[in-house]
């Protein structure tokens, strides 16, 4: 009985558990539902890098302005493209996988804020107001960069656990 005790069982990322919006449900929030199921064959994690490195069709862009209060000119920021160039490319062209990463991790960080803080309305106010955590930086000023999202991720954990931020 003290042998099964002192085996250790060996924990894998999967067991930990750590709070992270559901692939499946990024994309639900870049894409109308009908497109997700006809469209994109984006259902597991080698198929989600698979879509962003094969690029994001910018109708995901025009999905995420109307959801959130962002401007236009924000996002190109954080996308790494002027709003005049987004305006050139149509609903079905795709962003380079650059432009598609940094949307996918934009969107997870607004749908896991929306987990945490309870309602766009929020994390729509959360994004722009600066945060001393933050070095008195809106969070929306630093999602351009993957330290930034980084950043930004940790403070909504802080929050989560009830650290205030």
């Amino acid at each position: 009985m003290a042998e099964v005790a002192n085996r250790s069982k060996k924990l894998s990322i999967a067991d930990l558990k750590i709070a992270s919006p559901d692939e499946g449900y990024v994309f639900s929030f870049l894409f109308p539902e009908d497109y997700v199921k006809n469209k994109l064959n984006c259902d597991g994690d080698s198929n989600i890098i698979d879509c962003i490195r094969g690029g994001i069709p910018r109708l995901a862009i025009d999905n995420i302005l109307e959801k959130t209060n962002v401007s236009k000119t924000q996002l190109s920021n954080i996308l790494h493209i002027s709003a005049r160039q987004l305006n050139r490319y149509g609903k079905d062209d795709l962003l380079s996988p650059e432009q598609s990463n940094f949307l996918y991790e934009f969107t997870r960080i607004y749908v896991r804020g929306i987990d945490i803080l309870g309602d766009t309305a929020t994390v729509d106010k959360w994004l722009v107001r600066p945060n001393m955590a933050l070095g008195d930086k809106q969070p929306l000023e630093l999602l351009d960069t993957s330290e930034g999202l980084r950043m930004v991720n940790d403070v909504l954990s802080q929050i989560e656990y009830g650290f205030y931020s």
